[in-house]
């Protein structure tokens, strides 16, 4: 935030996103054409990004798995997904307009926007992924859904920095902590929630970023310290080999994007961890391994791309300059590099 507040481009251009952002909104789950089955109309609603119509079944279904390749129905009117995640930009444009120029205007959007998706009886997110990421034909919801947590958790940083505007008052920043407060209580007791919290790939190390991200929001700060207290032996342990390989996401067919990807999630873990008074950065095995073996294995290939020995649908298409984007933004993370410009801040 001080870099881009130093710098005029970034500055000027985080100014006109915000300006943008008081056009647009507000977003709800009730903006749906209809509820999914078995769910209300309240419920976040979402399927997973790789699956696919059956192109052999005359209905489609049940819809069938293309790893990497992204379904576009996922982002249609009848799924929450595109709603969130517009709500979670146009937060986060408007909460750095507000800090870089206090003004109000942007302020008051965004409380505006967050009530309406969180507070309102009459438009509100039942707090759950109940029906999160499902598959049509198959299963109506999955552990693999909490990824999505990923706006809410940028929603938690934006309210952060609107904090000290008065269009946010107490009470709106009560039943803001009780929402997040009753999603973490899901996560730890939902089967859903079960389910992806033993998950052995990414989704695990984010299900730990969003449960303790979630939790310090909330006031819980003892969850968020359990957490990352265990996280060194609980995945460290079991998802990185001595190397600093996530052996899990280097059979994907975008192995480069999973393998930053889940150092990115250990990463944010991190900043968490600093808030609890726990440094990660620096926790080790009993055999030496760390985030920083992880690192080192990331920094291996950061300027040399095209020397990554995994399979890759980037690499395979030339596409090197995009995968060098990816690893800036995930080392920017050790606080050693800045950004090139605003798109590539994580």
């Amino acid at each position: 935030m001080e870099a881009i507040a130093a710098d005029p481009a970034l500055h000027e251009e985080a100014l006109s996103d915000a300006v943008e952002a008081l056009s647009r909104g507000p977003y709800s789950v009730t903006d749906k054409p209809r509820a999914l089955a078995d769910a209300g109309l309240h419920d976040y609603a979402s399927i997973g990004p790789y699956w696919w119509p059956d192109p052999v079944a005359d209905d489609g279904l049940p819809y069938v798995r293309r790893d990497g390749v992204v379904n576009p129905e996922r982002d249609g009117p009848e799924f929450d997904k595109s709603r969130l995640r517009a709500l979670s930009e146009d937060m986060r444009a408007l909460a750095l307009g507000y800090y870089l120029s206090q003004d109000e205007r942007f302020a008051e959007h965004a409380a505006m926007l967050a009530r309406t998706w969180f507070i309102d009886s009459a438009t509100r997110m039942t707090p759950n992924f109940d029906f999160a990421q499902g598959i049509p034909g198959r299963v109506d919801g999955r552990g693999e859904g909490i990824i999505e947590a990923s706006h809410l958790s940028t929603i938690v940083e934006s309210l952060g920095l609107l904090r000290p505007s008065a269009a946010f008052g107490a009470q709106d920043e009560r039943a803001l902590r009780e929402w997040y407060r009753d999603f973490l209580v899901w996560m730890a007791t939902s089967d859903n929630g079960d389910d992806e919290m033993r998950k052995a790939n990414n989704h695990g190390v984010f299900f730990d970023f969003y449960l303790a991200h979630f939790a310090l929001f909330a006031g819980a700060p003892d969850v968020a310290r359990n957490v990352v207290a265990a996280f060194p032996d609980y995945r460290l342990g079991v998802q990185m080999d001595r190397q600093g390989r996530f052996f899990a996401e280097l059979g994907r067919t975008r192995s480069w994007h999973y393998a930053h990807y889940v150092v990115d999630g250990a990463a944010r873990l991190a900043t968490i961890g600093e808030c609890v008074g726990l440094d990660l950065w620096g926790a080790n095995l009993d055999d030496g391994r760390s985030l920083s073996t992880a690192r080192q294995f990331l920094l291996r290939y950061a300027e040399n791309p095209a020397g990554w020995p995994f399979p890759d649908t980037d690499l395979d298409a030339g596409r090197i300059e995009r995968m060098r984007g990816v690893s800036r933004e995930v080392l920017f993370l050790w606080g050693e590099d800045g950004p090139v410009d605003l798109d590539e801040l994580p």
